[in-house]
């Protein structure tokens, strides 16, 4: 992971606080692994209370500044997760 100098911070909302947060990381993991290989990784997903019980992902996406990456194709894939209301790119840094 030392070629990446991105990180891009997408909040992932679930459909409802009822949906088990533990197997939405696990199939946001699965997902980037299974639509980008190795071209982008994650460094950590934190978990953000919104209000009532509701509680979205907010996951670190290490990418590069170079030709092919796009952090809304990454948000764009994590929104097709099952139990994904919505998916959007927060900010995006450099590292």
């Amino acid at each position: 992971m030392s070629d990446f100098n991105l990180v891009g911070v997408i909040r992932v909302m679930p459909t409802d606080p009822e949906v088990n947060l533990d197997e939405l990381e696990a199939a946001i993991r699965k997902t980037l692994e299974e639509k980008f290989g190795g071209k982008y990784g994650i460094s950590k997903i934190d978990r953000e209370p919104i209000a009532f019980g509701l509680v979205a992902l907010k996951v670190y996406v290490l990418g590069k500044d170079a030709e092919g990456y796009s952090f809304d194709e990454v948000a764009e894939a994590f929104a097709q997760v099952e139990n994904v209301e919505s998916a959007e790119v927060e900010t995006v840094s450099r590292f």
